[in-house]
């Protein structure tokens, strides 16, 4: 196998639409653009674009948003690479190498600078039964919803649980779709003199949020507030979710829980976080935060990170939202066409409004903290790193004999040395360090290795050895 070998002034990594924003601003004030994506389709998770043509979503405002800005991408002379799963890159003498699976076939492409739009990932905190068959993540259901038929696989009541805003948004996609929707549990139990203060802030943000409420009463949905999963039920599939009322104390009132039965499906989620792993891999410096997701990427006004020649845009710099990656990207795109030595838009006006819309993301992360602690104690066997068959007890034994953070916790008991490099497993661990009293900024985050994502070696390693050639160029 031979790598095929490209090359641009920028490349930016993701089509979401961060990444499409940047893309659109670069290329419009005149660089050679490069925007890949490992998905089929650009868009991202927001603006996925459904794969049937008579989905009721295709003409959704999020879809539409993603039609647009790849059409916009490409009219201003921009290149988008879908299928296109970026697994390495390094500095090389004229820039960057990005070593690229696409769709089977090895990619290298050559940039001189590079915009890290990557997106964010689920934030999983396991629980009793999360392994089952037919519990998956919420973002996992919309995109079932979004991209398939508009239902889901599998028979019986469906479940929606967790905490955050997000979760009203894949409640309307359960509208949208007009499939069944059983119980609706959220978690925060926010104050209505406190959602009436924020939306006072922000008026403009009220009408999007009085539909977000009025689709999930269209559902049908019982809806439990202050309330969590604490168990999934099961053996060989999903069949029921025990729920319980959170306490005074924040814990769950366990002599009050009951047992939702019949359940086939149960999408949980707590949140997004940030997918780091290629800025870590380049050296970047990073922060932690919960309200934004947690570990993500620092970056100055403009995008620039602290590797020169390396922008960050999106939810790598923290969860925030399409308002929000939008604007970013724009910005940081622009910034690295300047940098570049293109007549790129100094955009005031939008790091303004970047920061309106990042202090209403931060206000509604107050309203719905993500948990940092477990939700619910797992029992010692509970599942809790699947790529290398870790267990609850077994990180709880490490940590009892000292490892106290992220990459010790790895050394001892292999957890997030698997395929995923602990995309899955990482919130999992940091919760169980929390518990015991290690803060998540000192308990670290899993720095990523060669290959971020799973790759045939073939392919590894003619990619690796057509990257070998740039790093010897001048």
């Amino acid at each position: 196998m031979t790598a095929e070998r490209l090359s641009c002034d920028l490349a930016v990594v993701g089509a979401g639409p961060a990444g499409l924003a940047a893309a659109i601003a670069a290329a419009g004030a005149g660089a050679g653009v490069i925007c890949l994506d490992a998905f089929s389709e650009p868009g991202g998770q927001y603006a996925m674009q459904p794969s049937q043509a008579d989905s009721r979503f295709v003409a959704t405002a999020p879809a539409r948003l993603g039609r647009e800005a790849a059409e916009a991408a490409r009219a201003a002379g921009a290149e988008i690479l879908c299928d296109a799963e970026v697994f390495w890159c390094a500095r090389v003498p004229r820039g960057f190498g990005l070593s690229v699976n696409r769709g089977g076939r090895a990619l290298v492409i050559e940039a001189k600078q590079l915009v890290v739009a990557s997106g964010a990932m689920e934030r999983p905190l396991p629980f009793p039964g999360w392994t089952i068959p037919g519990v998956i993540g919420a973002g996992a259901a919309q995109r079932l919803l979004k991209t398939g038929t508009g239902s889901l696989p599998l028979a019986g009541k469906t479940v929606l649980a967790g905490s955050g805003l997000f979760l009203l948004a894949v409640a309307q996609s359960f509208a949208k779709a007009g499939q069944p929707l059983s119980h609706f549990v959220e978690m925060m139990r926010p104050s209505p003199d406190h959602i009436a203060r924020l939306f006072m802030r922000h008026p403009g943000k009220l009408p999007e949020a009085m539909r977000l409420g009025l689709d999930v009463r269209r559902t049908g949905a019982a809806r439990l507030m202050g309330h969590m999963v604490t168990r999934a039920l099961g053996t060989d599939r999903l069949e029921a979710v025990e729920v319980a009322p959170i306490s005074a104390s924040g814990s769950p009132d366990i002599t009050r829980a009951k047992v939702i039965e019949g359940v086939g499906t149960l999408a949980i989620g707590y949140g997004f976080q940030p997918v780091i792993d290629l800025t870590t891999a380049l050296g970047a410096e990073h922060d932690f935060d919960a309200a934004l997701g947690g570990w993500h990427c620092c970056a100055d006004a403009t995008g620039q990170t602290t590797v020169p020649g390396v922008w960050a845009a999106g939810e790598t710099l923290g969860i925030g939202g399409a308002v929000p990656a939008q604007l970013s990207g724009r910005i940081a795109g622009a910034a690295a066409a300047r940098a570049l030595g293109f007549a790129g838009p100094r955009l005031d006006a939008e790091k303004a409004a970047l920061k309106k819309a990042r202090a209403f993301a931060a206000a509604l992360a107050r309203l719905y903290p993500p948990p940092q602690t477990l939700p619910v104690a797992p029992p010692d066997e509970t599942l809790i790193c699947r790529c290398e068959d870790v267990r609850a007890g077994d990180i709880r034994a490490a940590i009892a004999e000292g490892a106290h953070e992220n990459l010790a916790v790895k050394t001892w008991t292999r957890a997030g040395m698997g395929p995923c490099q602990g995309r899955i497993c990482g919130a999992g661990i940091a919760a169980a360090l929390a518990e015991v009293g290690v803060p998540a900024d000192r308990a670290s985050y899993n720095r990523a290795h060669l290959p971020l994502r799973p790759v045939p070696l073939p392919l590894m390693r003619a990619a690796m050895e057509r990257q070998a050639e740039l790093e010897t160029m001048t």
